[in-house]
């Protein structure tokens, strides 16, 4: 297995609190990624709080599940992917929302184990989706 990390941050015009709640939402994600999203359990406290999943795709067994583990609000999310996913293992992936002069930056990192061969290419894939995604918002 080999470990990929890819970065993708982008500015926004509208504040930290807009964006973070655009982006926390399960549910507004479909309009990042191109591909149904839908919140299938709850989080505790929050419907997108901590131990909150969603799940990505068409349908099993190309869907993939994430879970959110870790919530500051405003300030950043953190999520694994706790079930499909193949040939990706080990997934974390992380937000960051920040305060610029003119509105708002999210850094979105999201690390990876795959397979020698595999891990490049998913991981310009995946680059490339969250570039075009993020550019959708604002």
């Amino acid at each position: 297995m080999a470990q990929q990390k890819v970065v993708v941050v982008r500015e926004f015009s509208l504040p930290v609190e807009a964006i973070f709640a655009e982006l926390a939402d399960h549910n507004n994600l479909k309009r990042v990624f191109g591909i149904p999203v839908k919140r299938i359990q709850d989080g505790q406290g929050d419907v997108n709080g901590v131990g909150s999943t969603r799940r990505m795709g068409l349908f099993h067994p190309l869907a993939v599940d994430e879970t959110v583990v870790a919530v500051t609000p405003n300030s950043s999310i953190d999520y694994v992917i706790s079930k499909g996913g193949y040939p990706i293992r080990n997934h974390h992936g992380r937000l960051d929302f920040s305060a610029t002069a003119k509105g708002s930056r999210v850094q979105w990192v999201i690390e990876f184990d795959s397979l020698p061969g595999v891990g490049p290419v998913l991981k310009f894939v995946l680059g490339q989706a969250l570039g075009v995604g993020l550019k959708r918002l604002g």
